[in-house]
C-alpha cells in the first residue's frame, strides 16, 4: 500500500486506530550508522528485504548526499543512492502508529521489509528504476533552518510490514539528473507506543506528534486524495468533508457536514511550490457524481463551485489577505468573502487556512452582465467582461498593451469570459476598449473634461483601488494579481478597478521594492528591471487634479468613517486574532516558521504576538504617512454632465434631457449603429438644463446612438432603441 503525504505534521482521526498512544520515541535517526549504495546500475534484486545480503555495501552515517553541506556522508555526483539500516521492534502490538520523517532533494520511496511505506511527489509509477529521474526540482529544508516532511504509515500498514525482532527501512533518494547540483536524504523513524514500559530513543526537539483529536471554534475542512499524489497543472479528484456547526465547537468527530462531496484540486500559489514551503495553498472545484461543476455555499458564503484554499505561512500574522479584503468591503466594495477554517489532508493536520472564493462572475460576486456566444453586436457586445494584468501568456490567454513601462510589456489575458469560451469579436470589443482608453490617456486632450479618459473609467473605482494597495503597500499591485472589469453601456459599463486579489506581501510583508517601508508610493517603487511592471495609468491618474481631489475627498470619508484609523484598522486585527487564537497555536505548533525567514520576510518575529506588533505598528505608520502625502483638495466638483433619453426603448418620440457644465451652443447628433447621420441640430443654450422631444414616426425600428456637443466639444452620448 502507498502512503502519500504532501504537508508535514498531521492529524489522525481517534477511529483509525483502536489503542491509545503513551508515548512517542525515535528508533531511528538519520546520524545511525546506514549501508549505502551509489547507483550507477540496476539495484540489486530484493534490496528493500530484511533477508538481503549487504555487509558488501559501504557504510557510512546519514545523511546522504552532497552539494549543500548538510551531509555526513558525502557521495559522488549521481542520479540515486539507496541506503538501508536495522532496528529491532521488540512487541508489534505495543507500536499504534509509525511517523516517517525526511529531508530530501529531489525525491524518495521508503520500504519496511520490502514493503513500500512512503513516497514523496516526483516520482510515479509502479516500478521506478534506479535510473529514474525525479520530476520534482525540490530542496531540502533542514540546513536552512526548516524541519523534514512527516509521512504517516498507520497502523493497517504497521501491523502488515513490522515484525517483532529485526525489521529493515530502506530508502531510495533519486536526483532530477546526474548533474544536479546536490543531493540529500537524512531519514528518521518514530513510533507512538501504547506501553509506558516500552523505550527507544528520544525524539527529536522538532518533532510533533499526531493530534489525535480536534475539536475547534472554526470551521473544519476533511479532504482525502485517495492516495493520489496533488499536481500543479494538472486537477485530480478527491473527496471533501466540511464541518461548520451553527454553534461551535467543530469536532472532526461530528458526521453533520454542511458539504459532503467530490472536489476537482490542484496546487496553487507560485510562491509555495518555487520555494517548496511545507505548507501548501490548493483550488478547489465543487463537483458531482459526474465531474460537472456544481455550486454550493460554504462557511456563510453565497453559492459558488470555485474557491481558493489559501494557506497562509510566509504572513506570520496568517491573517494579512483577510485584513485586506475585510477593508475592501466595509469601504462598499466587492472583494472575496473569506472564512479561516483548519485543515485536514489524507488524515494529516495541515494547519490553519483561509477559503476565499475566486473572482467569479455572478450577482453575488462580480455582478456584470452575462456575455454569450450570442452577444455580438450592439450593446449586447459591450459587456460584461473581466481581464486581469498578470503573468501568463498574453499570445495564447490575452495580449499586450501597445503601451510598454520601462522598456517592459503590460500583460492582459481574460478571465471572463474564460480564454476558451470568449469569442474573436468579443475578445477585439473588449481590447479595443482598453486600447481607447490607452490611447486617450496618452493623448494631448487626456484630462480634458469632455474627451479625456473620464468617459471610460469608473473613477470611483478607480480612487479606492488605488487607496486600498496604497495602504497596504502591496508590492504586486497595479501590476500582477489586477483585476479590471466591464458592464454593458446600457448598464452604465465603464472600466471599473477590481475586484482586489492577492494580499499575502502586503503591510510589511516584503524585503524588496520598499515593501517595508511605510513611506513612499507603491507604483512609483517597483525596480525598472523588474519584468511585471504597473501600467503608466497611475503615473498620470496621479498628475491629475480631479483624481487626487477625489482620492483626498475619499480618503477624509472614510477616516472620519472610523474604517482608515488606527484605531479602526487594529480594531479589524484584534477581531480576526482572537478568532483564530487556538487554531493559530495548533498551527505554528505543525508549522514551526515563527523565528524562522521565510521569503521574503521583512520582519521575523521570535513570537506570535510580535508579529501582529510589527503588523499593527506598521499600519498606523502608512496611515500617518498617507494623511500627509496625498495629494489634492477635497472640494466641490463640477456638476457632471448627464444626458438621458425618456423613454427608451421608446415609439413615437422620446424626450432628450441634458445637463449642461455651462451655456452655449449645443449640437445633437442621432447616428445609426453603422455611423450614418439620420438627425441633426444645433441651438443656443441659454440655461444649464436643456429638454427637446424628438418626433420619431418616421424613425425606422433599430439601435441609435445620440451624441451631444458644446461649442464644438464633446459632452456625452446615450444609445436610443426604437421598438
Amino acid at each position: 500500500m502507498r502512503i502519500n503525504s504532501i504537508l508535514s505534521i498531521f492529524l489522525l482521526v481517534q477511529s483509525a486506530y483502536s489503542q491509545t498512544i503513551n508515548h512517542w520515541e525515535t528508533a531511528i535517526f538519520a546520524s545511525d550508522t546506514w549501508r549505502y549504495r551509489v547507483n550507477q546500475t540496476t539495484t540489486p534484486t530484493g534490496w528493500t528485504l530484511h533477508s538481503f545480503e549487504d555487509s558488501q555495501w559501504p557504510q557510512g552515517p546519514g545523511g546522504f548526499g552532497y552539494g549543500d553541506n548538510d551531509d555526513a556522508t558525502v557521495v559522488p555526483s549521481c542520479i540515486s543512492v539507496s541506503i538501508r539500516t536495522t532496528f529491532i521492534v521488540s512487541d508489534v502490538d505495543e507500536m499504534a502508529m509509525a511517523v516517517l520523517s525526511v529531508d530530501y532533494d529531489d525525491a524518495f520511496i521508503a520500504w519496511i521489509n520490502g514493503v513500500e511505506v512512503a513516497r514523496s511527489a516526483g516520482l510515479q509509477g509502479v516500478n521506478v528504476n534506479w535510473d529514474t529521474p525525479s520530476s520534482e526540482n525540490r530542496e531540502a529544508m533542514m540546513y536552512t533552518g526548516g524541519n523534514p516532511t512527516d509521512f504517516l504509515i498507520k497502523m493497517d500498514v504497521l501491523s502488515s510490514v513490522l515484525r517483532s525482532g529485526l525489521n529493515v527501512l530502506a530508502i531510495e533518494v533519486h536526483n532530477t539528473g546526474i548533474n544536479s547540483s546536490d543531493l540529500s536524504i537524512i531519514p528518521f523513524l518514530s513510533f507512538g507506543i501504547t506501553v509506558n514500559n516500552t523505550y527507544y530513543r528520544p525524539t527529536p526537539e522538532w518533532f510533533n506528534p499526531p493530534v489525535t483529536s480536534l475539536s475547534s471554534n472554526l470551521p473544519i475542512v476533511i479532504i482525502d486524495t485517495q492516495g493520489q499524489a496533488i499536481q500543479s497543472d494538472n486537477e485530480i479528484v478527491a473527496t471533501m468533508k466540511v464541518v461548520d456547526k451553527q454553534s461551535p465547537p467543530n469536532s472532526i468527530a461530528d458526521n453533520d457536514f454542511t458539504y459532503n462531496g467530490t472536489i476537482h484540486l490542484e496546487y496553487r500559489g507560485q510562491s509555495s511550490l518555487w520555494n517548496d514551503w511545507p505548507k501548501k495553498s490548493y483550488n478547489v472545484e465543487l463537483i458531482n457524481a459526474l465531474g460537472e461543476n456544481i455550486d454550493s455555499a460554504l462557511m456563510g458564503m453565497p453559492p459558488g463551485n470555485d474557491w481558493a484554499l489559501y494557506g497562509p505561512y510566509n504572513d506570520k500574522s496568517l491573517i494579512r489577505n483577510a485584513l485586506a479584503y475585510e477593508i475592501g468591503r466595509r469601504m462598499g466594495r466587492y472583494a472575496p468573502r473569506t472564512a479561516f477554517c483548519e485543515l485536514i489532508l489524507n488524515e494529516q493536520y495541515a494547519g490553519l487556512y483561509l477559503l476565499i472564493e475566486k473572482v467569479r462572475r455572478d450577482k453575488n460576486r462580480v455582478n456584470i452582465a452575462k456575455l454569450t456566444q450570442n452577444d455580438i453586436s450592439g450593446d449586447d457586445l459591450t459587456g460584461g467582461y473581466i481581464v486581469k494584468i498578470d503573468k501568463g501568456d498574453f499570445d495564447e490567454f490575452g495580449w499586450a498593451s501597445p503601451y510598454t513601462h520601462n522598456g517592459k510589456p503590460i500583460n492582459f489575458l481574460w478571465h471572463y469570459p474564460k480564454p476558451e469560451n470568449i469569442l474573436p469579436v468579443q475578445k477585439n470589443y473588449i481590447r479595443n476598449y482598453i486600447t481607447t482608453f490607452e490611447n486617450t490617456l496618452n493623448s494631448s486632450y487626456w484630462n480634458d473634461p469632455f474627451l479625456g479618459y473620464y468617459r471610460y473609467v469608473n473613477m470611483a473605482s478607480a480612487v479606492d483601488y488605488f487607496l486600498v494597495n496604497e495602504l497596504s503597500k502591496n508590492i504586486d499591485a497595479y501590476r500582477i494579481s489586477t483585476f479590471l472589469h466591464k458592464d454593458k453601456d446600457s448598464k452604465g459599463g465603464k472600466l471599473t478597478f477590481g475586484p482586489m486579489w492577492d494580499y499575502d506581501l502586503t503591510f510589511g510583508n516584503a524585503n524588496y521594492y520598499s515593501g517595508d517601508s511605510p513611506q513612499g508610493w507603491v507604483f512609483k517603487s517597483i525596480s525598472t528591471d523588474d519584468y511585471y511592471q504597473p501600467p503608466f495609468w497611475w503615473d498620470k491618474f496621479t498628475t491629475d487634479d480631479k483624481f487626487n481631489n477625489m482620492a483626498r475627498c475619499r480618503w477624509e470619508e472614510l477616516k472620519s468613517s472610523g474604517l482608515l484609523t488606527r484605531t479602526g484598522v487594529h480594531a479589524i486585527i484584534d477581531s480576526m486574532t482572537t478568532l483564530i487564537q487556538d487554531a493559530r497555536i495548533r498551527n505554528y505548533n505543525t508549522f514551526n516558521s515563527l523565528g524562522v525567514w521565510v521569503w521574503p520576510n521583512a520582519f521575523v518575529g521570535s513570537t506570535y504576538e510580535q508579529e501582529v506588533n510589527y503588523l499593527k505598528n506598521f499600519v498606523s505608520s502608512r496611515l500617518l504617512w498617507l494623511d500627509a502625502n496625498l495629494p489634492g483638495v477635497c472640494k466641490d466638483e463640477p456638476n457632471p454632465i448627464m444626458i438621458s433619453a425618456i423613454p427608451n426603448p421608446f415609439n413615437e418620440y422620446f424626450d432628450l434631457r441634458v445637463i449642461l457644465p455651462e451655456v452655449g451652443q449645443i449640437t445633437l447628433k442621432l447616428t445609426s449603429i453603422s455611423g450614418s447621420v439620420v438627425w441633426q441640430m444645433s441651438e443656443n443654450a441659454t440655461l444649464t438644463s436643456f429638454v427637446y422631444r424628438y418626433q420619431a414616426q418616421d424613425l425606422q425600428k433599430g439601435i441609435y446612438i445620440l451624441t451631444a456637443y458644446l461649442n464644438g466639444k464633446y459632452l456625452g452620448a446615450v444609445k436610443v432603441i426604437k421598438g
